[in-house]
């Protein structure tokens, strides 16, 4: 039984040593750019060492994948509690006027996962960053079927992973310098432009099925 108890206690302190770093770490890329994010800095901030680092995290690009997970879960909560109205056009644009606002809340933050995603050698999503963007897919899945309608299965996911990623192409743009006021643009908009962009795209591709 003391045995039992000693590895649950060692489970739990590692489990918070973890926690603490990973906090200590997205904190460290919201206020310094995601450049900021290497073992030494981190273990100045958190207090700990730099085989302490990797001691729980393979590698840093690990560490970088977890960060991005709390982002993309941040990002799904706050879509997920959209109030919903009953014309699915206007949910996906929604969607979108909250998808804009994260990313420019959260620029540093969104440039990690960005360059994770985007870059030519990038890596592959984990298993854990895929599951969260598979529940953001399905929250924008739903209401694009019920708009677009009658496409089969392999249609829908083909058309969901190609919004998918002209949003994080966007969200590029998103992260840039700020648009000419005058200009009568703003960020938000681009991303419904891109949204209805894909509606009507998939709206043309149905009726000539």
């Amino acid at each position: 039984m003391t045995i039992l108890k000693d590895v649950k206690l060692k489970a739990f302190v590692r489990n918070k040593s973890r926690e603490t770093l990973l906090r200590h770490g997205r904190k460290l890329v919201e206020e310094q750019g995601a450049s900021a994010l290497s073992a030494r800095k981190l273990a100045l901030r958190a207090n700990s060492s730099v085989g302490m680092i990797y001691s729980l995290f393979a590698t840093m690009d690990q560490l970088a994948a977890e960060i991005n997970v709390a982002t993309l879960t941040e990002l799904y909560q706050q879509m997920s509690r959209v109030v919903l109205a009953t014309n699915p056009f206007n949910n996906l644009n929604r969607y979108a006027d909250v998808f804009a606002a994260y990313v420019e809340a959260n620029p540093n933050l969104w440039h990690l996962l960005f360059n994770r995603h985007l870059a030519l050698d990038a890596p592959k999503s984990t298993i854990a960053e895929a599951r969260i963007i598979k529940k953001i897919d399905i929250l924008i899945g739903m209401q694009a079927a019920r708009l677009i309608g009658g496409l089969n299965g392999r249609e829908k996911r083909l058309s969901i992973k190609v919004l998918e990623m002209s949003l994080f192409a966007l969200s590029g743009y998103l992260l840039g310098n700020k648009l000419n006021r005058k200009s009568g643009l703003n960020r938000g908009n681009l991303c419904k432009l891109l949204m209805n962009t894909y509606i009507a795209g998939m709206a043309s591709l149905k009726r000539v099925k």
